[in-house]
């Protein structure tokens, strides 16, 4: 592979936590006494959502006390996997994408995938990826094998094919790969080796730009030594998956906020689909790992 529900509130009272949810069809959730994974999404997607830039409004401006406050979110990352089929009937006609494949023109959509999907081959696939801590982010793809080796490390983001390699990454602001205005604007799940079992990308947000690095229009070969330094900032992480929401369409909000770096994902927007919460010393980049895994090939 080389080449983009709405959280209203969390009350906690006790041993009870409630998380509004709505504008997607979703009822409000209630758990009494919840396990550690539910509470931990409940908590991470309240937090997520809140570090985001307020609903806007004729009168809403942001005030001092929000500008100071601590940010409870700047240890989360934010990933969505996007897998493309064909456009329905019932699908959102502002949020669809017009894909030329040879002399074919197909109209599709983009649905969420839980983290540990697996994928045929010739599946189109789009990630969409979060920040809520201000910094700098970026995407390393490996192949990966079954004997448990790796190809070369790439770095698939930043390049000066997706907004002229601008990599900057705040609340709000959603990073898609590949971007919107490619060609293609997917990757083509395809194994490069008969072995190959799926793609591994590091996810990589560091608060100042990692320099010396010579960016072009396509894919930048890294060295295995360049590499090991960047993984020593790998820290233990928490995964949670936004609940029941696997299978829900791209938004027209998502769109419009993939498109540019100026239009923002708010916090009546739809959250991620996979929250991570990196436990790393503070000042620390932030580095998570995602598996692209392949299905088992017939025999």
């Amino acid at each position: 592979m080389r080449a983009r529900n709405h959280a209203r509130h969390l009350v906690c009272v006790g041993s009870l936590f409630v998380l509004g949810l709505s504008g997607w069809g979703a009822s409000v959730v209630v758990a009494q006494q919840p396990d550690d994974e539910e509470q931990s999404r409940q908590v991470f997607a309240a937090e997520f959502l809140n570090a985001r830039p307020a609903p806007q409004t004729r009168r809403s401006s942001p005030t001092k006390s929000v500008k100071s406050s601590p940010n409870p979110a700047s240890d989360l990352l934010g990933v969505t996997i996007w897998r493309l089929r064909p456009a329905a009937s019932s699908d959102d006609t502002q949020a669809r994408l017009l894909d030329h494949e040879g002399d074919a023109e197909t109209v599709l959509v983009a649905e969420r995938v839980a983290s540990d999907t697996k994928f045929k081959e010739g599946q189109k696939v789009r990630l969409s990826i979060e920040s809520p801590r201000t910094g700098y982010l970026y995407v390393i793809d490996r192949e990966q094998y079954a004997d448990g080796t790796f190809s070369d490390p790439y770095l698939i983001f930043p390049t000066l094919k997706i907004r002229d390699g601008d990599n900057a990454v705040t609340a709000g602001r959603l990073i898609e790969i590949p971007d919107q205005d490619d060609r293609p604007f997917y990757f083509k799940m395809k194994r490069n080796r008969p072995d190959q079992v799926g793609e591994v990308l590091t996810v990589l947000v560091t608060p100042k730009p990692i320099p010396s690095l010579q960016l072009g229009r396509k894919a930048l070969k890294l060295t295995n030594e360049q590499f090991a330094q960047w993984e020593k900032w790998k820290a233990p992480a928490k995964r949670v998956e936004l609940a029941n929401h696997a299978g829900k369409t791209y938004t027209k909000a998502e769109m419009t906020a993939g498109a540019t770096n100026t239009n923002l994902l708010r916090r009546d927007d739809p959250p991620p689909q996979t929250i991570y919460r990196i436990s790393g010393k503070p000042g620390d980049p932030l580095l998570i790992t995602i598996s692209l895994q392949y299905e088992s090939p017939p025999k």
